[in-house]
């Protein structure tokens, strides 16, 4: 079987020179190197959906993984994850867990129905359950198969549901992606670096 073939998609807006700079070198030290490195820029802010979908579209690997300019891989990254999908043909996408950075980590997820963090958390249905009706729990710094994402439609636009959250890209292209069929699994292995800052939402309850 022909190993697959892998890219790294990273996009960014102006002002963030450094912050790229910064993520491009931790792909580069990867010890597993990747076939293509994807930088799409938005310069006339046509948001992330729009952004990420023009970085898929430039994509001509197997499996693509996401990485926020702002955030950086460790260098076991890409082969760790390509290694779960390469040895599990019915598995989607992969998601590891991340090591925080300058804050606390703003994610949850309900396991037997308790509040606990999401690493070393099986995805199963009731964390399908809690993506679809409470909000995302998994960054977007994961890998998935190039195929699937585009039958799925890539990233739809950000919406505020009626209950006033707000689904973001990321977060409706993983539900698209399970409306899809797609499986996903989690391995808990720290692969890459989360600069947390207050703005994030990302898994946190609702009343």
């Amino acid at each position: 079987m022909n190993r697959p073939t892998i890219a790294v998609v990273i996009p960014t807006i102006r002002g963030r020179e450094q912050l790229l700079a910064r993520a491009v070198d931790s792909v580069l030290a990867q010890r597993r190197s990747v076939d293509q490195l994807v930088v799409e820029a938005d310069p006339d802010r046509t948001g992330a959906a729009a952004t990420r979908n023009r970085a898929l579209a430039r994509v001509e690997t197997d499996l693509v993984a996401w990485l926020d300019d702002d955030d950086e891989l460790l260098p076991l990254h890409v082969g760790a994850l390509a290694y779960v999908l390469e040895r599990e043909p019915g598995v989607d996408l992969v998601y590891p867990t991340p090591r925080m950075v300058g804050g606390a980590d703003p994610t949850a997820v309900t396991e037997r129905g308790r509040w606990v963090k999401p690493w070393g958390v099986a995805f199963g249905r009731e964390q399908e359950r809690h993506l679809r009706e409470r909000g995302s729990f998994i960054p977007i710094t994961h890998m998935c198969r190039v195929d699937v994402l585009r039958r799925a439609g890539g990233f739809p636009d950000g919406v505020t549901l009626p209950d006033g959250r707000y689904r973001g890209e990321d977060e409706a292209m993983l539900i698209a992606l399970l409306d899809a069929g797609a499986r996903f699994q989690h391995l808990n292995v720290v692969t890459w670096l989360w600069h947390v800052w207050s703005g994030h939402t990302a898994g946190k309850a609702r009343a």
